[in-house]
């Protein structure tokens, strides 16, 4: 009859240990390999969607309203620089794809002088290797992006500028630099969607955002924009649902108990 096991580490015997670490390394290799493989055929295939979805207007800021990793840092005011936007495009170098430029393309509009803004994130210094685990708001470093306003009353930054613990001089947290996380999300306000991505140098901020873009929204902006993907922004109605059905049964209870309590006076 076997013997229980219960969970606990194992141990690569010593004469194993050489074999076992040479074949992580090449697992990794292979990892990295296959991100690179993996931008590689992608880049064409993001092309041509942008090639179609140039044509169809509002496209994005759909995309944008409907992913809600990127919906949650929107501010009321942002849509109508939002609704200029032609374009977005991820771009990554070719040798090592972790690290990427997030391009907008706008149309004329009354805000910004700019045709197209560039919010880059280089990969840090302490990065793992490639295809070793990687987290994209914590291994990469948020550069800031310059926007010319065309006037203070268009400056969307400056009018709904992010707050919190994690926001100082240059996207700075409290302690000086640009922090991992936020110190205290209850004090944590977006402001204005510009102002969290391309104002701000935070990890936690401008990072987080920047990785919902580059893995959420760009990867599948076709079916953010049908509200179809599976991190799409859905009104949660089954508990609506749920909660209407408990009532009608509680009310139908409740006409089926007036019988019988009548009953049980005549009894």
């Amino acid at each position: 009859m076997s013997s229980i096991r219960h969970v606990e580490a194992g141990v690569i015997p010593a004469d194993k240990q050489s074999k076992i670490d040479a074949l992580e390394q090449k697992f990794d290799d292979a990892n990295a390999e296959l991100i690179r493989h993996a931008a590689k055929i992608h880049e064409p295939l993001f092309q041509e969607r942008a090639d179609v979805t140039k044509s169809i207007p509002g496209f994005w800021h759909q995309a944008l309203v409907n992913c809600l990793g990127t919906s949650i840092y929107i501010d009321d005011d942002d849509h109508a620089l939002l609704s200029h936007i032609t374009d977005i495009q991820v771009s990554r170098n070719s040798s090592d794809p972790r690290a990427a430029t997030i391009e907008f393309f706008f149309s004329p509009n009354d805000f910004i002088n700019d045709a197209s803004l560039k919010k880059e994130f280089t990969l840090a210094k302490d990065a793992s290797p490639l295809g070793d685990k990687f987290v994209f708001h914590e291994d990469t470093v948020p550069g800031p992006t310059a926007i010319s306003w065309k006037s203070d009353e268009k400056n969307l930054c400056k009018l709904k500028p992010t707050k919190g613990p994690e926001v100082g001089a240059n996207g700075a947290g409290a302690n000086g630099a640009a922090g991992d996380e936020l110190e205290d999300e209850d004090d944590f306000e977006p402001g204005s969607f510009f102002s969290s991505l391309f104002d701000n140098t935070s990890k936690a901020i401008a990072g987080v955002l920047g990785e919902n873009i580059v893995d959420e929204l760009y990867q599948n902006a076709i079916g953010f924009y049908l509200n179809t993907a599976p991190e799409a922004f859905f009104p949660d109605e089954s508990d609506d649902e749920d909660d209407e059905d408990e009532d009608d049964a509680a009310e139908i209870d409740l006409e089926a108990d007036e019988p019988a309590k009548k009953k049980n006076k005549k009894e």
